[in-house]
Parts: C-alpha cells; structure tokens; sequence
C-alpha cells in the first residue's frame, strides 16, 4: 500500500514536471515567433524590400521556422514548406495558434504589416513543433519506465522493510499467546534499541505483572476464606455426628452441641458479612456518604459504647480535639470500633486503651494506643493483608479472621488518608490515623 502510495505520488510529480516543461517550451516557441516578427516589421518598410531582404536568413534566428508572405490573399513568397492551404488565413489582428497539419504539429502567428507606400502584407510566421513533442514523448516514456523500476523497487524492499519492522510483533505475538492463567510468569523479551515495540513489550509486562499480583492475591483470598470457612464448618459436622450418636439420650452432650454450633454459625456469619463488605469494596459498590460531622462527639460515642461491651479493660482519650470533618460518619466509626476491638483483643484484663485526635493543619491525626501483647517488628508490615494474623491461635480464641485491619485501610484509604503501626512486644501498640478534614 505504501509502495502504490509512493508510485502515485511520484506519478503526479512527474506529470507536473512534463506539464511545465511543455508549458515552458510553447512559451519559448511563441517568444521566437514574436521575435522573429519583430524583426520582419524593421527590415520590411515597402513593399520593394521584400525583394531586396534574405528571408531565409531571419527565418533562421531559430530553428524549424518557415515565413510565408501574401500579399492581396496570394502567397508571394516562403522560406521553405507552404501550409499557407492548411492554416487559418485570419489576419485581421495578430494571432498565436497551435495546429495540426497532416502529421505535423505547428505553432504560427498570424499579423499584418502596413507598409509605408501604403500597400498591405500579411505575414505568416510557422513553426515545426514536433521536435519538442517528440522530446515529451521521449521523456516521459524514460519517466514512466523509471515509476515502474522504482514501483518494484519499492515493493520488494518495502516487503522486506515491513516483514523485518513486523517480525517483533509476531514475536510478541507468539509470546503472549504462551501467557495464561495457569502460568503468568513468561514475559515478553524484544531484542534490539529502546524503540516503541520494546516500549510497548515493557507496558505489556508490566501488565502482566499487575495481573499476576492481582491473581495471586484473588488466589490467596479464596484459600484463605475456604480454610476459614472450613474449620467452622468442621466442627459443626463434628458436632452434628456427635449429637447424632449420643446426644439424644444425653442432655448435657446435646445443649454443648447445640451452643457449639451456634457459635460456629455465628462466627461464619461474620465472617461472610465481612467477605460481602469486602468485596462490594473491592468492587467499588459501596458509595460513600461524605457529611460534615464533630470527630470529638463521634469518639465519645465510641469510647462510651466500647466501654459497655468491655468491662476489664480501661478505654478512655487524653486529647479530642474539637474539629468538624468532612467524611462517611458511618465508616469512620466502623474504622474506629475495628481498631478498638482488635485492641481488646489482644490486650490482658485490666489493661488500658487510649484513642486520642488532634488536628494537624488541613488533616486530623488520629492515635489508638494500647498496652497489649504488641507486634514483632517483621510482622508490621503485614497486618493490613487480608486474612494476615500475627498469632492464628490466639486469634482463633477471640474470633479474630485477620480481616479486621485490612478493612480499617480500605476505609482510610478511600477518604484519602494514611494509616501506620508502631509496637514493641510486651510494651503495646500504637496505630496512627491522618485523615483529611475536607474531601
């Protein structure tokens, strides 16, 4: 297509070019023709001095040029080949006209000359113009065959251009096909400068990198939610058989079944309204409902409804700043009741509990503090995963399904916030809440 392109293109130049060198010798030949008349006018003043003056010598100013003279609509006198019978005999005002004579082809000018006895002669000033058509012809056959030599030209090598320009994306190609769910660690490889297919393969995998992280984690949730939905569902089958062999005779057996399974039931149904908000996070069907609300009256109500739930621990604030934000009220007090649960859960009877918030010029930092049991340092940076917990077993005990945390992100990331933990095993744990006051 690009080789047709080019030959087109080449083929209107050409053209262009023979229509202006035909254009600039018909110029030429009407100059001559002028000149030549010119020059007639000065040597012939009366009629006598058409006998006197050599014709032929003026005809001969140029080349392929014939004079014919009439006088009283005889011709009187020519330099060479009449076709005084073939042309116009028009000769009333000067005119320039191209003809076709037989086989020829003439260019002639027509005028006529008062002389000074009085007398009246026409003149008639031809030229053969087939020299100059016969040179066009020439020309652009040499054009037309050259257009051809360089339209093959221009095919084959841009074949060859374009197979070897194509050849990285057949690679590509070839190699993306190799790429599938089951395996996403091929990468696409281009050999060869920094050019837009090599920037186009490091898009590629980079992509495919995201993919596979995304995949790996939607692989690892699932794992992660069947394992915790198949340990309740275990012990409720464990104590279904139980209850089913020897708990109807015996009371006491049937009512620990019965609460047993209860309470299975129940942690699944948390843990299954936990996966639902999760994945309506995840993709993006829950809407916030940003108002303007008091952040220090929300953290009384939690501290205050807190201590109703929990009797032996100590939950109190130091610093609340007065400070009206604007936010989702009802995530903002899911995000703090997570963080005060989680650390009730991990912090020993009589312990102490401390959320505080204060505002820092356009964000408020919000801290939970407590003195629990405290994080390993390796293991900070973990606690937002899903499904991550630091101690499985204790987390067992107290219900924990290592969501809780990951959740608390989500609700601080989508306000546009920032959230860290700081701890010492032993000492406690602190998490560090910066949350824009305005959207």
């Amino acid at each position: 297509m690009y080789a047709l392109l080019f030959f087109v293109a080449l083929v209107l130049v050409n053209a262009a070019t023979l229509l202006s060198i035909g254009y600039y010798m018909n110029q030429t030949s009407v100059q001559q023709l002028d000149l030549i008349n010119s020059s007639l006018k000065k040597e012939i003043t009366v009629f006598d001095d058409t006998q006197r003056i050599d014709l032929k010598n003026i005809a001969q100013m140029t080349d392929n040029v014939d004079i014919n003279l009439i006088f009283k609509d005889k011709l009187i006198y020519s330099t060479g080949e009449s076709y005084y019978a073939l042309l116009s005999t028009d000769f009333n005002k000067k005119n320039i006209k191209f003809e076709k004579a037989g086989d020829k082809r003439l260019l002639y000018l027509n005028d006529k000359l008062i002389l000074a006895d009085g007398n009246v002669l026409d003149v008639q000033i031809i030229k053969d113009m087939d020299r100059e058509w016969d040179y066009l012809y020439v020309l652009s056959a040499i054009m037309f065959v050259i257009d051809a030599l360089i339209l093959i030209i221009s095919i084959i090598v841009g074949y060859i251009i374009s197979k070897k320009a194509l050849n990285p994306i057949d690679k590509i190609t070839s190699q993306a096909k190799k790429i599938s769910a089951s395996d996403l660690t091929k990468r696409i490889i281009i050999d060869g400068s920094d050019d837009e297919l090599n920037r186009l393969a490091d898009t590629f995998n980079d992509l495919i990198a995201r993919i596979q992280y995304s995949y790996g984690k939607q692989n690892q949730f699932t794992l992660d939610a069947s394992h915790e939905l198949a340990t309740p569902l275990a012990v409720i089958k464990g104590y279904t058989d139980l209850i089913d062999r020897w708990g109807k005779n015996d009371p006491e057996i049937l009512n620990e079944g019965i609460q047993s399974i209860k309470n299975e039931l129940s942690n699944m149904t948390r843990l299954l309204d936990t996966l639902l908000f999760i994945s309506k996070s995840d993709n993006e069907m829950l809407k916030l409902e940003k108002t303007r609300f008091w952040l220090n009256e929300l953290i009384v109500e939690v501290v205050k409804e807190s201590n109703l739930v929990t009797h032996n621990h100590n939950i109190d604030f130091n610093i609340n700043d007065s400070l009206m934000i604007e936010a989702d009220r009802r995530l903002i007090k899911q995000m703090l009741r997570a963080l005060i649960d989680n650390s009730i859960k991990y912090t020993p009877p009589n312990g102490k509990i401390e959320i505080n918030s204060r505002s820092l010029n356009d964000h408020v930092v919000i801290t939970i503090s407590d003195t629990g049991v405290g994080i390993p340092k390796e293991e900070l940076p973990h606690i937002f995963d899903r499904f991550y917990r630091v101690d499985k077993a204790r987390s067992r005990e107290f219900g924990g399904t290592g969501l809780g945390l990951s959740i608390v992100k989500w609700i601080v990331d989508i306000h546009g916030g920032l959230i860290a933990g700081e701890s010492e095993i032993g000492t406690g744990t602190k998490m560090i809440v910066n949350l824009p006051i305005k959207s």
